[in-house]
């Protein structure tokens, strides 16, 4: 057995790359006054990254971490699953549920295997050490599905709903917070103490770095790549609402969308819009989706 390492920090929450899922859960943590540590890979290394894996879900190369991810994902053909476009999943908003009215979800294993199939897969998807965070509201978005969302803001209508551009929003938004990514080479294991990760351990350029987590290790990794578009056309075209009108500014709102019970989840954007936006997020079901959910609505986290 691997002996606890000496942590050279210790905070809330630790996000092993400055992904968008890593910038938001970073702003989410520093607005409820927690402290947290955002990872962040050079361009080089992440170059380099990219040219192996292009999804965030990969194995680390080591033996604890690996069986533990293994163990998340032991009822999912995780390398059938197919990678998802760039653009961020797009949603109707749900119904926000009071404390004192949440009533407790019942298990149906296959929404969560369903859900984590979807969030593998997708660019914005992440991976959260606890089933449970402080900081999200529980909404309620009907066919007996409770979904937990964080929001931090609307994207500027001139804004393209890809991948990339909610990464850079979400960078400007935590620079706000005086929040900056610390340097790392690389994410190289996951802490445990009895069963539970309890850290996370980054290569740096002056040796292996020890994080403790009080609560939780999100893990994610940024494939964003930057936006392209033809010569002489602006780099994020106003975007059309599908009516032939633009999308007004709040039409699209940056979140962090997970499901009860699961500690899967992925960023989306959230509309109270639909019939405007394309929604994309009702779209992307997984092979692996029960065939008696494949035409409803599937809702985010």
């Amino acid at each position: 057995m691997l002996c606890e390492p000496d942590w050279d920090d210790e905070v809330d929450v630790v996000c092993t790359d400055s992904a968008a899922a890593g910038f938001a859960t970073a702003i989410s943590t520093v607005d409820a006054d927690g402290e947290v540590f955002l990872a962040g890979l050079p361009a080089v290394a992440r170059s380099t990254e990219m040219a192996t894996h292009t999804s965030w879900f990969v194995p680390t190369g080591d033996e604890l971490t690996d069986g533990y991810l293994a163990r998340l994902t032991d009822d999912i053909d995780v390398a059938g699953l197919v990678r998802r476009e760039a653009d961020v999943p797009v949603r109707p908003e749900g119904e926000p549920i009071r404390p004192r009215r949440r009533p407790i979800p019942p298990f149906e294993g296959w929404r969560l295997r369903d859900w984590a199939a979807r969030c593998i897969p997708s660019p914005s998807g992440y991976l959260y050490t606890q089933v449970t965070d402080w900081t999200s509201t529980l909404v309620d978005r009907g066919e007996g599905e409770l979904f937990t969302v964080a929001e931090f803001g609307s994207l500027p209508s001139d804004a393209r709903p890809s991948l990339s551009s909610v990464r850079d929003w979400l960078a400007d938004a935590a620079l706000e917070r005086d929040i900056t990514p610390y340097p790392v080479s690389g994410f190289d294991r996951l802490v445990f103490e009895e069963g539970v990760v309890v850290g996370a351990v980054f290569s740096t350029d002056s040796g292996p770095m020890a994080v403790r987590a009080r609560h939780g290790v999100l893990i994610c990794r940024d494939t964003t790549a930057p936006d392209s578009a033809p010569d002489g056309a602006p780099a994020n075209p106003p975007r059309d609402a599908g009516d032939g009108r633009q999308a007004a500014d709040g039409d699209l709102r940056v979140a962090l969308v997970g499901k009860a019970a699961s500690r899967f989840g992925r960023v989306e954007l959230v509309t109270a819009n639909p019939d405007g936006q394309r929604n994309q997020a009702d779209t992307d079901d997984p092979a692996t989706a029960d065939p008696a959910t494949a035409s409803r609505t599937v809702t985010t986290w």
